[in-house]
């Protein structure tokens, strides 16, 4: 080797040495991304029964609401190919349990993705919910609900129907997603104990309590979802489970809460048609199980989407906002969504709902009612 090539083999070694040290130094940077879905609701009609525990000349016939979330995100690949990086999810408003929804940090490869932090479970974060128009309404956990209409006992006046919730929600918690095998992918998550935010120190234990009242602990949640395309016709298969081995302070010896659920969808030609299902059993006292299930379709041609659905809850060992209970009762919730996509990750949202709830109790919540919501959904 002369000396011209040894002296061009030397400088490419420095500058590759060069770019690597950048890298390192650089780090991770964060952008920001997240949402902003606002809606207005007006009630055409509605009928609540006097043990609903609010009176209809109490409650105005319209409303404005919005939903925010931040989202700061980054990554950066190794020189080994390990990527790593971190979520941080802010609430945009004030919310009085906490203002961080989800923070974690994440490492990624051919192994698949381990991710660590306050987050969904793996039930939850593979789930598909009934196909909808909108993101902001529709039958399934909507993310902009409750118009007066949508009156519920179950967990407060204004509850909906969900079959993505799970067991631990946001908690601090280990999560692995295998890699994509031909369509196939699995997921896992431990939760030690329900709750998040989990810093050094809190409420004076190092590690956590084991009294708090209720609390499901040592959750393991296991999903496996299959998507694929053939010849035009989309896919998708899924499904969860959450076993809770522990609940606290437990002199009832109530047994320990599991969470099941499952989803399908076929998409082809523009439409969407799919169900979805979860299953949670012993959810705060034995018996007190929540079965929600539903379908659903949409049709989408250039920048207009349509999409009806409709949901049952059936609600066992139920206690209304007015104290009531516990009590069965039955949720139905019909909802026809539309979508005009104003350009990308902007639409104008519109919805006609009916939701029906009715307790087998003289004294619980019985009411029904119909509305119009009109509302859109920002992206950034």
């Amino acid at each position: 080797m002369g000396i011209r090539d040894t002296l061009l083999c030397s400088t490419a070694l420095l500058t590759a040495a060069a770019a690597s040290s950048a890298r390192a130094a650089d780090g991770v940077k964060l952008d920001i991304g997240g949402y902003y879905h606002t809606a207005a609701g007006v009630i055409v009609g509605e009928d609540l029964s006097s043990s609903s525990g609010v009176r209809e000349g109490d409650l105005r016939d319209y409303v404005f609401k919005q939903k925010v979330d931040v989202n700061f995100n980054g990554e950066t690949t190794l020189d080994n190919g390990l990527t790593v990086g971190a979520t941080i999810w802010l609430r945009g408003q004030t919310n009085p349990r906490d203002q961080i929804k989800k923070v974690y940090a994440y490492f990624s490869g051919g192994f698949g993705k381990v991710q660590f932090g306050d987050q969904d479970s793996a039930l939850s974060a593979m789930c598909y919910t009934v196909p909808s128009a909108s993101q902001i309404f529709g039958a399934d956990s909507p993310a902009v609900s409750g118009f007066n209409f949508s009156n519920a006992g179950i967990a407060g006046y204004a509850a909906t129907n969900g079959t993505c919730y799970g067991l631990d929600s946001y908690s601090t918690q280990l999560v692995y997603f295998s890699p994509d095998l031909a369509g196939f992918q699995f997921g896992l998550s431990f939760t030690p104990d329900q709750t998040e935010d989990t810093r050094n120190v809190l409420d004076g234990a190092g590690t956590r309590l084991r009294n708090d009242a209720g609390q499901n602990s040592e959750n393991l949640s296991a999903a496996a979802l299959f998507s694929h395309d053939f010849n035009g016709v989309a896919l998708t298969l899924g499904g969860g489970h959450t076993w809770s081995f522990n609940k606290e302070v437990n002199p009832n010896n109530t047994d320990p809460a599991q969470d099941t659920n499952g989803y399908a969808q076929v998409s082809v030609g523009g439409f969407t048609i799919g169900g979805a299902t979860e299953y949670r059993q012993n959810f705060g006292d034995d018996g007190a199980d929540q079965l929600v299930f539903g379908v659903g379709a949409t049709y989408n041609w250039g920048l207009w989407t349509v999409g009806l659905g409709w949901t049952r809850g059936d609600y066992e060992k139920a206690v209304g906002a007015n104290g009531v209970g516990p009590f069965n009762a039955v949720h139905d919730d019909l909802a026809l969504t539309a979508a005009y996509a104003l350009a990308p990750g902007i639409s104008v949202d519109g919805l006609l709902e009916f939701s029906r709830y009715k307790s087998n109790d003289a004294a619980g919540p019985d009411s029904s009612g119909l509305g119009l919501g009109l509302g859109t959904a920002i992206s950034f």
